[in-house]
């Protein structure tokens, strides 16, 4: 029977954009009527994904300003009524066991606008865990979250941005942290009731999701946390096979694509960073992956105010993220020159001290001109972020020195020196940024102060060399006294190297004995509350070496960067 024509159907021109169009800020097309799957754009064709149109449509009118977090959420005004979770922007799958396990006061909208920007102010220009257009876009016209596993990595960042708002760990001043507690509690109960501890159903929302729970518990200082959600994400990074771009599935997008590898680094630099701070092997080297560095923008620009002449920031982001790389060099040269086990096969692969400290300086070298200052905080949102760069940067680059030239049995002089550039710098540099950085900026400081500790500990240095090392401890307690209100690890690494100076004072007095240094009687007794890679205080020779600096002139020198307070805005 020969098949009768289709009759001409009229076109029509697409009156709302599919979901995946709309979430990407792409112009959907319409198939044409001959097409076999009609009802579906031709962008979904093209990129193999199901075409729907299941947003809610934005309302009319002007919307109502945010309010900060101290609101109550549990208040329903007139002008921002509580949302309607089986039917509102969630679309949650199960409204019913949210409302019944949970606070409801979670879904209030306003708190999680401000819970979204303190994200965007403060954790994404370090952790940029997410695409800043889909989730700035898609939550402002409600089409994210749009699943369930959207909802739960909604979750996770509300109660890392809750955490921070409790711990004053913002770049704004314009949040009250009144009532957060309670809220930052409520969120992560809720985080971690959603977020599954098996791979059933592995996405990249659980990837991130593990991350932010990571990250929440660095900036709280609960290492167990830390430990748990980084192996998870070692789990679910290997069975996604997140290490290796060539076996990602072959119809990521662009964006995907963009996201994964942002995922990627942003793990590995934590990774690294608790490997410092708390001694673990490091599960991921960047030797064993084959993933691109992300691009930053992949998108138009599409919020106010970010059409700044630095939008890209993520030229500094990524060259963080090359110090990292030589820190983790910097750790595993110092760990096998100090531990009795060596590797099987000898030092082989092992770069040299020299190695490092040239391709220090060669990052440092190449940095542009916005990454070496941190400029005050402005209406920019490019700008400001280059200023967490231009931290971010200084601050790993006198970590890795600093391990690098412990390792290379540098002396005392040498390290203080070391020392004492990052904290004369880091005073230069506005608190808002330290302050929104939090506990892992606060972290590799005070590590730096117990690497000096346990210098003199093993060194028995002069009382030349002692006055030293005394005057940078005193400088780092003081930078850490500054944070302690806005911080619990500073006010408990402040407390602790004081105790550990008062200790040390004690024993180099005339009538002190080596003994009480040896015996490690001049250390606090509070390591379990902040700790830095205990093994530091074994691994230290009990000789001054006497070598000469390997930091070229232009690290040691010359890296006093034009660090600027105040800079006119245009």
């Amino acid at each position: 029977m020969t098949p009768t024509p289709l009759a001409r159907v009229k076109s029509r021109r697409v009156t709302q954009a599919c979901d995946f169009c709309h979430r990407r800020g792409v112009k959907c097309r319409e198939a044409p009527p001959s097409s076999e799957s009609r009802g579906t754009c031709l962008t979904c064709i093209e990129y193999g994904q199901e075409c729907t149109r299941k947003r809610q449509p934005k309302k009319r009118g002007t919307k109502p300003r945010s309010s900060p977090v101290r609101a109550s959420p549990n208040r329903q005004t007139r002008s921002e009524p509580e949302p309607d979770l089986a039917a509102g922007p969630f679309d949650i799958v199960d409204p019913a066991m949210f409302f019944k396990t949970s606070a409801p006061s979670l879904g209030n909208r306003k708190t999680i606008t401000t819970l979204l920007d303190v994200y965007l102010d403060t954790v994404h220009p370090s952790f940029p865990l997410f695409c800043e257009r889909e989730i700035w876009v898609g939550w402002r016209d409600g089409s994210f979250p749009g699943n369930q596993s959207d909802y739960m990595s909604l979750m996770c960042m509300c109660a890392l941005s809750a955490q921070h708002v409790v711990d004053g760990a913002l770049f704004t001043d314009e949040v009250d942290s009144a009532e957060s507690t309670t809220l930052a509690h409520d969120y992560l109960q809720e985080a971690v009731r959603r977020v599954p501890t098996g791979f059933e159903d592995p996405s990249m929302d659980l990837v991130r999701s593990y991350g932010f729970l990571a990250l929440l518990g660095a900036q709280n200082g609960n290492h167990a946390m830390v430990h748990k959600y980084l192996g998870l994400y070692h789990g679910i990074s290997a069975q996604l096979h997140l290490h290796d771009e060539s076996r990602w599935p072959p119809d990521t997008t662009e964006c995907d694509r963009e996201v994964r590898r942002r995922l990627w680094w942003a793990m590995y630099r934590l990774e690294i960073h608790t490997a410092c701070v708390l001694g673990n092997p490091i599960r991921c080297s960047e030797s064993q992956c084959n993933v691109k560095y992300p691009c930053g923008l992949h998108h138009p620009a599409f919020i106010p105010g970010r059409d700044g002449q630095f939008e890209d920031w993520f030229a500094g982001w990524n060259s963080t993220t090359d110090l990292y790389r030589v820190l983790e060099h910097a750790i595993l040269d110092f760990r096998s020159k100090r531990n009795a086990q060596t590797s099987i096969i000898g030092d082989h692969g092992r770069p040299s001290t020299t190695r490092i400290a040239e391709r220090l300086s060669m990052i440092q070298r190449d940095l542009l001109p916005q990454f070496g200052m941190a400029w005050s905080r402005s209406s920019d949102s490019g700008r400001n972020r280059c200023g967490f760069q231009a931290s971010n940067i200084l601050c790993t680059i006198h970590l890795a020195r600093m391990i690098s030239s412990i390792s290379g049995g540098n002396s005392i002089h040498s390290a203080c020196e070391t020392a004492n550039d990052m904290i004369s710098n880091l005073n230069a540099i506005p608190l808002e940024y330290v302050r929104a950085i939090g506990s892992p900026l606060v972290q590799q400081l005070a590590g730096v102060g117990h690497i000096l500790v346990a210098v003199a500990t093993r060194h028995r240095p002069s009382l030349d060399d002692y006055g030293l090392i005394k005057s940078v401890l005193t400088s780092i307690i003081e930078f850490l006294a500054q944070l302690k209100d806005y911080n619990k690890t500073a006010s408990v690494a402040e407390g602790r190297l004081t105790n550990q100076l008062a200790g040390l004072d004690q024993a180099m007095l005339p009538n002190g004995t080596s003994d009480e240094i040896a015996n490690g009687e001049a250390t606090s007794t509070d390591a379990e509350v902040f700790s830095w890679s205990p093994f530091l205080d074994k691994v230290f020779p009990d000789a001054s070496g006497g070598s000469s600096d390997i930091f070229s002139a232009n690290l040691q020198a010359a890296f006093a960067w034009p660090y600027q307070s105040m800079i006119p805005e245009g």
